[in-house]
């Protein structure tokens, strides 16, 4: 009974301390092309005099072990940015129309908050503004939001306040949500949980492996620009050149009320995806990953993704290609202001790659590479 106990508050300890760390980097802004605050933090939470810490051009952050020259080559990557709005243009009426950073449907954002830095440096708070259904048209109750419809009140009286104050075309404009748990204390709600549950995981990895000698090169990159074309990992791919190539990122959860059915569920543990618009998972790569779970008592299942792609897509295209998978951290209500994962999904995948590092050797990798 002692040692069942000793272990629960050994898990408790864990479970907080992912969800503090998944707090602080969902608080953190950064749409994309705007994500260096982001990549600031996991160099805060990761220092370490056993790591090397550079950028590509574009701002991807690319962690190196320093003395790891042998082995197989492998790249881990998540994305830093989340999805936002950029202003269009200024109406005569003060309010801002604004145009899509990253797939986001209009009718999940209308009547939250938004939140602008405006190009003299000032943040101003408002909301993304809908008509009242009390003076909708009739027959437009019915029917979808479109982004044209979009716009935010920031209570300005007209386009010259609005201008004074230094709001111009291209300012980004913040989703805003805030953290907190669901009655199941292992559920997380926050803004930006795609993809900052995959930067907490990458965290977690990079400090449990920094003091170890690994039989293998690591390369752990938190990529920019994924929501906005995998940009990020096309840049960085380019100077890392791995072996092995895998991307950490979320999925959509089926687990909720008319969602269409799917594999991929709250709490199952890691999901490994093998298959979607972009990449067809490295199958040698895809069982090896599995079996390894399995071995290790880590809850693991795959699935085929019926939407959406990762930075998989463009990882895979290394000099000659490299044995790609996606790993996913199911998450309820994506591209939205507040989205939900449970934090043992988290912490399997946390486990599972952390393991990973640890055996995959130069023999591992003759044993996955195409013949």
């Amino acid at each position: 009974m002692k040692r069942e106990n000793e272990e629960k508050n050994q898990k408790n300890s864990l479970k907080n301390k992912v969800f503090l760390k998944l707090k602080e980097y969902m608080e953190i802004e950064g749409v994309s092309r705007n994500e260096s605050d982001v990549a600031k933090a996991i160099i805060k939470n990761t220092q370490s005099e056993n790591l090397n810490y550079s950028y590509d051009n574009f701002g991807s952050l690319i962690i190196s072990k320093k003395e790891h020259n042998q082995g197989p080559k492998i790249m881990i990557t998540a994305h830093m940015d989340e999805i936002g709005y950029a202003v269009l243009d200024i109406l005569d009426n003060g309010q801002v129309r604004v145009v899509t950073v990253g797939g986001v449907w209009p009718n999940v954002i209308i009547g939250t908050k938004a939140k602008i830095k405006t190009s003299l440096g000032k943040e101003i708070y408002g909301v993304f503004g809908h008509t009242s259904i009390h003076i909708l048209e009739r027959e437009k109750i019915t029917k979808a939001v479109s982004e044209k419809d979009l716009f935010v009140d920031f209570g300005f009286s007209n386009k010259k306040e609005a201008e004074e104050v230094g709001i111009k075309p291209g300012d980004i404009i913040y989703i805003h949500g805030e953290t907190f748990k669901l009655f199941n204390p292992d559920l997380v709600v926050g803004k930006a949980m795609d993809n900052r549950a995959g930067v907490t995981v990458l965290d977690f990895i990079v400090n449990n492996i920094k003091d170890l000698q690994l039989p293998n090169q690591p390369y752990f990159v938190a990529t920019v620009q994924e929501e906005v074309g995998t940009r990020g990992a096309k840049t960085s791919v380019s100077l890392v050149n791995p072996d092995i190539a895998i991307a950490i990122d979320t999925t959509s959860s089926h687990d909720t009320y008319k969602a269409i059915e799917g594999v991929q569920k709250l709490g199952l543990g890691v999901a490994l995806r093998v298959q979607d618009g972009g990449t067809m998972m490295d199958p040698k790569l895809v069982k090896f990953i599995y079996n390894l779970a399995k071995e290790k008592n880590i809850s693991v299942y795959k699935f085929v993704a019926q939407g959406g792609g990762t930075d998989a897509a463009e990882l895979q295209y290394a000099k000659g290609g490299a044995a790609t998978i996606t790993i996913s951290i199911p998450q309820r209500y994506l591209h939205s202001p507040l989205g939900v994962c449970d934090l043992n999904d988290l912490i399997a995948v946390i486990d599972l790659l952390t393991e990973f590092l640890k055996v995959m050797d130069s023999e591992k990798y003759l044993e996955i590479q195409y013949k």
